[in-house]
């Protein structure tokens, strides 16, 4: 028994030994010191639209976030508006300062929130893992300061993060925060409400017909964009939607009302950006190599 209690022990050590020795070699050949690590900036070179979408979704809650996003033309303002090149060019620089600040706050919001203990950022080369969260992915794309250190986590409680980027909307994301259950039945995540604000919107109900069509409930509805601290500030809201209708839609007036709604905050916005970038980021080298030398 001895014995086999000292096996135990040096196996224990041994094991310790391994891991210790792994977590420093690992970061190591991310670059070995050859390839500078990639920077927030440049990052957040190219905005996606799922990330320009959070502004036409809460003009001014995003707003109220990101200053600076007071520039950055969203896609609703681009269809919307007619600016000439120069205000295009200055939103584009605008919306890379405001994702740039964005995803540095996410991964801090992540980080001090404890997401990391129950999600991890490594999808491992067993047990058929890459069924389950995606491709295992080289220790090139870990070479970014998004993941310095990087975020493997301690457990999975919860899925695998690696490939999150686009997997889901950002709506889900709104619904999970708040109440993970009803996206994800099986959760045994708790709710995160201080990511989230709530308030008043305006809302449309569904047509009609749409409803007796597919079975729904009548009163069904839809946010319009926006969201408003008081239910007065909602109402004014509404009679600017409702006058903004063509004639042709006036009977879809009675469709719109005010009711209570619920956005992001300022974390909230961050901390959904930073996931909807995870597993979209690919070294320039690899980059290079997949569209025949174009960077």
């Amino acid at each position: 028994m001895d014995r086999f209690s000292r096996v135990l022990i040096v196996a224990g050590i041994l094991c310790f030994v391994f891991a210790f020795v792994l977590s420093g070699l690992y970061p190591y050949m991310i670059t070995d010191a050859k390839t500078p690590e990639a920077s927030i900036a440049e990052l957040a070179a190219v905005v996606p639209p799922v990330f320009k979408s959070l502004k036409d979704a809460d003009p001014s809650g995003f707003v109220a976030a990101f200053p600076a996003a007071a520039g950055a033309l969203s896609p609703l303002e681009l269809l919307t508006e007619t600016p000439d090149e120069a205000a295009v060019q200055a939103g584009e620089a605008a919306w890379r300062a405001v994702y740039a600040e964005a995803l540095q706050r996410g991964r801090d919001n992540y980080i001090a929130d404890g997401c990391w203990h129950c999600h991890s950022q490594y999808v491992r080369p067993v047990a058929n893992e890459e069924q389950r969260f995606g491709p295992v992915l080289p220790a090139a794309n870990d070479n970014n300061a998004l993941q310095r250190p990087v975020l493997w986590g301690t457990r999975r409680v919860g899925p695998d993060l690696t490939h999150e980027g686009g997997l889901r909307s950002n709506d889900w994301h709104l619904a999970h925060f708040a109440n993970p259950q009803g996206t994800s039945p099986d959760s045994v995540m708790p709710a995160y409400p201080w990511f989230l604000r709530t308030g008043f919107q305006v809302r449309r109900t569904i047509a009609p017909e749409v409803a007796e069509r597919e079975g729904l409930d009548p009163a069904t509805s839809y946010p319009v964009p926006g969201l408003y601290a008081t239910q007065a500030e909602a109402q004014a809201a509404l009679e600017r939607v409702k006058a903004a209708l063509p004639s042709s839609l006036a009977a879809e007036q009675s469709r719109l009302l005010v009711a209570p709604g619920t956005s992001f905050n300022g974390r909230g916005f961050s901390l959904v950006a930073y996931l909807q970038w995870l597993g979209t980021w690919t070294p320039p080298a690899a980059r290079a190599a997949a569209t025949g030398g174009e960077p």
